[in-house]
């Protein structure tokens, strides 16, 4: 086995604007607004994560930021994502001022175009407004192919800082990773545990086996993380949000990464951002 990352539980991975995003944080998309979402944040914040990905789409913003103010916990050891919905891109910067006060904070640290919808070229713009205004302190996209990255990168002045995509062992984007880092964008993994579709898997059951007390659900993070990517477990459980944590004691050996690489099926369990306009 390879020797262990130099990795902890609010470990950090640097962005191109100068900025630092925790490597590992709480995913909370389908997870109701109130106290499900609260006791899911507070779960994750109370045993050590640094990092709550949200969405206008989501609808449980304000329960994130309630959850942030009752955790006692300052502020900018925090970082916080939220997103610009589909339907939103009329207005972003009302879209953006909304989120801003349902969360109840004075900025967030990384607004994201969530669909490559349309009228992504024109809002992203705006979002580097928003960003030289200090209500933002990193900006990024969601969703993008290289293709789009491409297009937008060609017109933009900032380049994003992240691209949150549907990311595991069975959908192993590697030509997107591959252009990420050429451009130093930093990618982050929605849906890891593939919504728990392969969590049964015989091949990444006995992968788990070989690491000893780890379960398949810590392999597909752990797999994550070793490629790079910041990766954003979603759980309102919290012994699920511990175990999903307990992450940072074993490193994958770099066999088992080329066999987990080798476990890509194009399986998506989300959106398909391919033919998008």
């Amino acid at each position: 086995m390879q020797p262990a990352m130099d990795l902890t539980i609010d470990s950090t991975i640097a962005l191109n604007d100068g900025n630092r995003m925790p490597r590992l944080g709480l995913g909370v998309w389908q997870i109701s607004s109130g106290k499900s979402c609260e006791s899911a944040v507070r779960a994750a914040l109370d045993v050590g994560y640094r990092h709550i990905d949200t969405a206008a789409f989501y609808g449980n913003e304000s329960s994130v930021g309630q959850a942030i103010r009752d955790s006692g916990i300052a502020r900018g050891e925090i970082y916080v994502t939220t997103k610009l919905w589909n339907s939103d891109h009329g207005n972003v910067e009302k879209a953006f001022d909304r989120s801003l006060a349902k969360l109840k904070l004075d900025y967030v640290d990384l607004y994201l175009i969530h669909y490559p919808v349309p009228e992504r070229l024109r809002s992203w713009r705006v979002l580097e407004k928003l960003r030289a205004g200090g209500k933002v302190r990193s900006i990024g996209v969601s969703n993008f192919t290289v293709r789009h990255l491409t297009e937008l990168i060609a017109k933009a002045e900032i380049v994003p800082a992240a691209n949150q995509v549907e990311l595991h062992p069975y959908l192993y984007q590697r030509e997107l990773l591959d252009f990420c880092r050429e451009k130093i964008i930093v990618v982050q993994a929605y849906s890891p545990l593939t919504h728990g579709e392969r969590l049964k898997d015989p091949k990444l059951v006995a992968m788990a086996k070989k690491y000893g007390n780890k379960s398949p659900a810590q392999i597909l993070i752990r797999w994550a993380l070793q490629h790079d990517v910041v990766v954003l477990p979603k759980s309102a459980n919290r012994q699920r949000i511990v175990e999903n944590a307990d992450v940072f004691d074993f490193a994958i050996s770099a066999a088992d990464m080329a066999e987990l690489d080798g476990f890509n099926e194009e399986l998506r369990t989300c959106w398909d951002p391919t033919r998008a306009p």
